[in-house]
């Protein structure tokens, strides 16, 4: 492992100041040295003929020697010291080569957002948010569409991230059920242009202010998933899964394992023929190897809901061409087993991403810190021993 240094000119700059000062010093106690008096100098005076019979002393002569040694291994500990900290100041790191090759899923929620599912698509965001931890390491995505579609959120590993757009898609479909209820409460659907200027005009500021940010927040999703809602209609699933598939980044790349988990009610309720019908966005699917999981509502909510619509009609052609694909299809309840849509969704070999080889720069401190402890340890004995 070769260690190379980050920034070598502060390293040098601070060993550059660190031996100008050693030498400074040095060359200041080999002044001070000279200019002491001399032995022979010194016997003249009587006031130090103590001192002179002193430094015959064998006991006298082994203390010098051991002050002169912790007075030498002192200046090395804090010239060591320093000269690591210098080294240190150089940030010592080495090339490490970290291979990122990993099997992976890529899995897209395709989420039906259209108002027909406004009182239970709450509910259905909770079920996925307990799906979507199952799938760590797997790259989630989400996709959502009633006559339009938008990417709410591209393929991301990070299930943190996904937890949280899906909360906040969780605070949407609340919004849409207050939405609806406040729509029922007052027979807005019966009121004229006018009718309903005027009924606005007449609430209490405080259920005005939250009407009107309940319609402003709405609008943020509403706006781009029902571009020509007049003239194509709402809930167009075949629209919504093919556009979902296209969302894949290089879908020829038959190494890849791809899945879609879908949440409708498969009430497509079109003003003029779609572009795709589901039948033929199934097709489509499974001709790419995309497996594709339904999740469907209880039939008392759906009944609630839809009135005009038949459960068990919609409910078998969404369950035949989603198992066509490859998967499963759910009916949302109280029994619904999220365990099992993991599981089956894990059955589904994963894909072995290409490797990939990234060299990063990793910092390698650790011996420089310890030399520079060390040095710091022994000048602190040498002067707590008297130097």
């Amino acid at each position: 492992m070769e260690i190379s240094l980050r920034n070598p000119s502060s390293a040098w700059a601070t060993a550059a100041v660190v031996l100008l000062a050693a030498v400074s010093i040095l060359v200041y106690r080999i002044i001070r040295l000279r200019k002491s008096l001399k032995d022979k100098e010194k016997k003249s005076f009587r006031g130090y003929s103590a001192m002179w019979i002193a430094s015959d002393l064998p006991s006298y002569k082994r203390r010098l020697v051991l002050y002169i040694l912790l007075k030498i291994l002192g200046i090395a500990g804090l010239v060591t010291s320093l000269l690591s900290a210098a080294y240190l100041m150089g940030r010592p790191s080495y090339n490490k080569k970290i291979d990122a090759g990993v099997k992976r899923r890529d899995i897209y929620l395709c989420l039906d957002v259209s108002y027909s599912l406004y009182d239970l698509n709450a509910d259905f965001v909770e079920n996925l948010e307990d799906v979507v931890r199952g799938l760590e390491g797997d790259r989630v995505g989400i996709s959502i569409f009633n006559t339009s579609t938008v990417e709410y959120m591209p393929l991301t590993t990070d299930m943190d991230f996904t937890i949280d757009k899906l909360k906040e898609l969780k605070k949407y479909f609340v919004l849409q059920r207050e939405y609806m209820h406040f729509h029922d409460k007052y027979n807005i659907e019966e009121m004229t242009d006018e009718e309903f200027l005027d009924f606005l005009g007449s609430l209490p500021k405080d259920e005005y202010d939250n009407f009107a940010n309940t319609v402003y927040t709405l609008d943020l999703i509403d706006n781009p998933v029902t571009l020509d809602n007049e003239v194509r209609g709402s809930s167009l699933i075949g629209e919504g899964l093919a556009s979902c598939l296209f969302n894949f980044p290089y879908l020829g790349d038959s190494e890849r394992t791809r899945v879609i988990i879908m949440v409708t009610d498969n009430a497509q309720a079109e003003k003029e023929p779609p572009a795709i019908e589901l039948a033929e966005a199934a097709d489509m699917c499974k001709n790419n190897d995309v497996a594709v999981f339904g999740i469907f509502p209880p039939e008392e909510a759906l009944r609630d809901l839809q009135p005009g619509q038949n459960f068990d009609n919609l409910s078998s052609d969404m369950r035949q061409n989603i198992r066509k694909t490859g998967g499963e299809f759910y009916v949302i309840g109280s029994d619904f087993d999220t365990e099992d849509v993991i599981s089956q969704i894990r059955s589904h070999e994963a894909m072995q991403v290409d490797e990939v080889s990234v060299n990063r720069l990793t910092d390698k401190p650790d011996r420089a810190i310890m030399i520079c402890i060390l040095g710091l340890i022994l000048f602190v004995i040498a002067k707590g021993a008297g130097t």
